[in-house]
């Protein structure tokens, strides 16, 4: 069962001496890796009747989503050709996501259609997938965001959640929680559900931790209805905790400090730390790491600017990696007849468009970072990013290539 710590702190700038040197590097490389990329890929370019060279044994693949296989709801065109391509060669992939917002099986035939290639549930690992080992620690549970009640199904009928509350089952409530509320009164009918919110005495109203699945949809009620928990006492809707007194082990009563009121009335997960994320606008749109800037903002205006804790996952975090690398494993076992688990032989490449989620999280657990120019990134970046890809190329088919010939040298 997957382990989920807190958050550690946020990477520190680097100096701009050094960020314009490693920059200045990087650029190089990646100008030598593009004047020799066609070289190194002759090994790919056979005759029809050329039987490709199974190298599953030696190399895997993991990929992200929105920028690198899709722009929105439109295939790039090089991922299908990336995918035949691994299959051609018995290489095994998964698709590591900060996505989600809906069941694991609702995406993976979501997908399969867009890029008119088979794609199986067990090879997907989506934002918030590793929350299902959070089903036997937390009772009665807030999830926010997604669209409609789907993310609450995910919790309740994938992870095995018992009771799960959704910000429209509040506004059903009491709709003054929030009154410019965006929903209608049919959805108020059918997607929100009659709940015990307002029960102190009763012990049963009691919201035990919030998680937040994806982009809120309705982000006033969400901000209001989740800085109402976090300020509450004890998780109860309708309750304020005390910010200017605090009782220790020994019930006597103290000021707080700013470390007491950081720990909020209940705990708090995000499943997405990226800031920006490409769809088919022509510039990159604000994901969830928005959501999660707005709430420790307005927390810090609340309680007196403390800096509140919240346990975040995803990429670029280690516990999502290590928690891909068992799907990875279980995929590898599973479809090419239970292969060894990766280990320092094997080189798995992560294909990323983000360098502060895919290609961070990479070079932080010893993956083979591979950065593509189909999404957020752009080359005019390059001396501000906050991690260097060991390689940059044009699309994913290329990455695919450059792992692919990878694999046949070694």
């Amino acid at each position: 069962m997957l382990s989920i710590a807190l958050k550690v702190p946020r990477h520190c700038q680097l100096a701009s001496a050094a960020a314009a040197a490693a920059a200045a590097a990087a650029a190089a490389a990646a100008a030598a890796a593009r004047r020799s990329f066609s070289s190194t890929v002759t090994t790919l370019q056979h005759p029809s009747s050329y039987i490709p060279e199974p190298v599953g044994n030696k190399i895997a693949f993991a990929f992200d989503i929105d920028g690198v296989l899709l722009r929105g709801k439109t295939a790039i065109p090089e991922a299908k050709p990336a995918l035949e391509l691994l299959a051609a060669h018995k290489v095994p992939w998964i698709l590591l996501t900060n996505g989600g917002g809906k069941s694991e099986r609702e995406r993976v035939d979501e997908l399969s259609h867009l890029l008119d290639f088979p794609i199986a549930e067990p090879q997907l690992v989506q934002a918030h997938t590793p929350f299902r080992a959070l089903a036997q620690t937390y009772h009665r549970i807030l999830v926010v965001g997604g669209d409609g009640d789907k993310c609450r199904r995910v919790a309740e009928e994938v992870y095995g959640f018992e009771d799960v509350v959704i910000p429209a089952d509040v506004v059903r409530s009491d709709p003054s929680v929030w009154p410019f509320h965006r929903y209608s009164p049919e959805e108020l009918a059918t997607i929100a559900r009659p709940k015990r919110l307002y029960e102190p005495e009763s012990g049963e109203a009691k919201i035990d931790a919030v998680l937040v699945f994806n982009d809120p949809r309705d982000m006033g009620t969400d901000v209001q209805v989740v800085l109402d928990l976090l300020l509450s006492q004890h998780g109860y809707f309708g309750t304020r905790r005390d910010l200017h007194l605090t009782h220790n082990k020994n019930s006597q009563v103290s000021a707080p400090t700013i470390n007491d009121l950081s720990i909020p009335s209940v705990p708090i997960y995000f499943c997405c730390n990226d800031l920006l994320w490409a769809n088919n606008y022509r510039m990159p749109r604000f994901g969830q790491g928005m959501f999660r800037i707005t709430i420790e903002r307005l927390y810090a205006e609340m309680t007196h600017g403390a800096q509140l804790k919240t346990t975040v996952i995803g990429k670029p975090f280690e516990h999502t990696y290590r928690y891909a690398e068992q799907v990875l494993n279980d995929w590898r076992a599973k479809r090419f007849g239970g292969q060894a688990a990766l280990g320092p032989e094997h080189t798995v490449f992560m294909v990323g468009d983000n360098p502060a989620s895919d290609i961070m999280g990479a070079n932080n657990y010893g993956w083979y970072s591979l950065l593509v120019r189909t999404g957020v990134f752009r080359d005019e970046d390059l001396a501000t990013i906050v991690a260097q890809p060991k390689q940059i190329l044009d699309n994913v088919k290329e990455a695919v290539e450059f792992g692919i010939a990878h694999g046949l040298q070694v």
